[in-house]
């Protein structure tokens, strides 16, 4: 009776694992589901377009670029770091109209669209010297 049990938990377990490493390896990358165009506006100190490009390129590096619309002439930037979890992203953009400044954005994603906060620092700092809000859709 024992070597039946100790039989049947060593059966149980193995296809418990197996069934455990199945679902790991059929999941996504984190914001692998944002791959996509997304196109919006951006507030707090001025307003103006912004849009979002996250894209797969040949050799697996996701290309980021951000084109965003202001009073002193637009600009194109291309995000140094930018991570998701789930639906939250964090990345942070050298700001091209100031080179001394970064911007640091956060955001929450769904399937279709996403609103965040930004803000523009002292690059290597925290500290905002002025933030605002976007919000964005799936193009």
């Amino acid at each position: 009776m024992k070597r039946r049990w100790l039989t049947f938990a060593l059966i149980a377990s193995i296809g418990a694992s197996g069934l455990g490493a199945h679902s790991d390896a059929a999941a996504p990358a984190d914001g692998e589901q944002f791959v996509a165009a997304w196109s919006g506006t951006w507030e707090g100190g001025g307003s103006g377009k912004f849009d979002m490009k996250f894209e797969r390129a040949s050799d697996g590096e996701a290309p980021r670029d951000v084109l965003v619309g202001t009073d002193g002439g637009d600009y194109t930037a291309k995000f140094d770091t930018i991570s998701f979890t789930g639906g939250k992203m964090n990345g942070r953009y050298p700001y091209p109209l100031d080179s001394q400044g970064e911007i640091i954005i956060e955001g929450n994603f769904d399937a279709a669209a996403a609103t965040g906060t930004w803000a523009l620092v002292q690059k290597g700092t925290t500290q905002a010297f002025i933030n605002g809000t976007w919000s964005v859709r799936k193009k």
